[in-house]
């Protein structure tokens, strides 16, 4: 406990020094989730078996969110009066997963908290202190560029080293993990999927930056690393990124060749490399990933009925799974909420987050965060992402964030310079009924 106070002392430092620039505040967050897993949680906060063993980001979030409750209340509730509806679902879906686990026992405060609290406040505050100012988005995507790259680099030097390089011991108590015979490497993401999703949200993000050296230097840096990772919906969904960002940037006739030309002989290095033979492999045979699957599909719907209104607690999927006679989990996000909270709560819940993108992403000020946004809630559910502690969460509702803010910005392109549009905020304002914020020109 005396970690964990001093750890909190750390963040009331933060949040007052920082109390202004709650950009840096957010882009630290992001950076800490990043190079702390969960599972080393407890080097900072000194506490590991324990229903207030929270990461140390999600600690942080907490600690932001009181202080500018304190300080900045007016913006804190003008964000609620503005995307009530939002918030209401949200605080449903959080009362009734704490209820439905403290009726069942089935523990999951910590994935609570990780998962969903602390990243939805995450977004609050990305929402609410972001809305109308560029330097607030800009500085929060390049944040998740700079630490997937981070990543990058790490899963390449473990790739090299063949071994994990920070919390080895950490990841040896996991059931998963066997060091002896592992290649998938994973930075310090809590799993090698987990690391896949990430690059994935930062590869979108890619694509609005300004400087075709840089977008595509990334691109490549952030293909390499998902080949590494050997996940074959994360590797089909970046390739089909770095394609979209070659048709739809905007850049040169002679550069739009170089960087075909690049990545085509990228690819076809990665193809005849060592590092494509475990992806291939898994192509080749997917150890029953795909029967799985379908297992875990087959499963819920023929007992949708006894998760309709109510499910059996956060974290009792896998339990569930496992008496059913799955080898694995039930490899989906959306299912394993169903089985813990029910289908209302579940659909709720990740229904809202659609409807977000759904509302503010139609938008042209900020090219790849939309489809950021898009990319994160949908690859959530090709595995067990926000099912137990680790990145997703906060990934995915800073990204859903993200998208928000964009809409409130006026119609320029980060990409390409100005758009000859300087009137879009007011006149989508007017069109849609919403409010217009003002906008920082930093």
């Amino acid at each position: 406990m005396v970690q964990l106070a001093i750890w909190l002392l750390v963040c009331g430092a933060v949040v007052w020094w920082w109390r202004s620039r709650i950009d840096l505040c957010v882009a630290l967050v992001i950076v800490i989730w990043s190079l702390v897993p969960a599972v080393g949680g407890h080097h900072v906060i000194g506490i590991s078996n324990s229903g207030i063993a929270f990461h140390p980001s999600s600690w942080l979030v907490l600690c932001i969110f009181a202080g500018q409750l304190f300080l900045n209340p007016t913006k804190i509730a003008a964000t609620l009066a503005r995307h009530y509806l939002v918030i209401l679902a949200v605080a449903l879906f959080a009362l009734g997963a704490l209820a439905t686990s403290m009726a069942t026992g089935s523990g999951g405060t910590r994935l609570l908290i990780d998962q969903i609290v602390a990243p939805f406040l995450l977004w609050w505050l990305i929402v609410a202190f972001g809305s109308g100012r560029r330097r607030f988005a800009v500085v929060l995507r390049n944040a998740v560029l700079a630490a997937m790259a981070v990543q990058c680099v790490l899963a390449l030097t473990q790739l090299a080293l063949d071994q994990i390089i920070f919390y080895a011991a950490d990841y040896e108590r996991l059931t998963w993990f066997r060091p002896e015979t592992f290649d998938r490497w994973m930075g310090t993401a809590d799993s090698p999927l987990v690391l896949s999703l990430g690059v994935c949200v930062a590869a979108a993000l890619a694509i609005g930056l300004r400087g075709s050296l840089l977008r595509f230097a990334l691109l490549g840096l952030y293909l390499i690393a998902t080949v590494i990772t050997q996940s074959r919906t994360g590797t089909a969904v970046l390739s089909a990124i770095i394609v979209y960002a070659i048709v739809r940037s905007r850049m040169a006739p002679w550069a739009r060749v170089l960087a075909s030309a690049g990545v085509a002989l990228l690819g076809f290095y990665l193809a005849g490399s060592a590092i494509f033979a475990g992806l291939a492999a898994r192509f080749e045979n997917d150890t029953g990933s795909a029967n799985a699957r379908a297992l875990a599909f087959r499963f819920v719907f023929d007992n949708a009925g006894d998760f309709l209104f109510t499910g059996q607690g956060l974290i009792s999927s896998y339990a569930i799974a496992r008496n059913a006679g799955l080898e694995t989990s039930l490899e989906s996000s959306y299912l394993m909420y169903v089985i813990d909270t029910g289908f209302v709560l579940a659909t709720l819940y990740f229904g809202c987050q659609l409807l977000i993108v759904c509302r503010h992403g139609v938008q042209r000020s900020m090219p790849g965060v939309t489809l950021a946004a898009v990319v994160a809630t949908l690859l959530q559910h090709t595995f067990s992402a926000v099912a137990f502690a680790n990145f997703s969460g906060t990934l995915v509702w800073a990204s859903l964030g993200l998208v928000v803010v964009a809409w409130t910005l006026p119609g320029v392109d980060l990409g390409a310079g100005p758009r000859s549009r300087p009137t879009l905020q007011a006149s989508s304002s007017a069109r849609s009924g919403r409010t217009a914020v003002p906008v920082e020109r930093g």
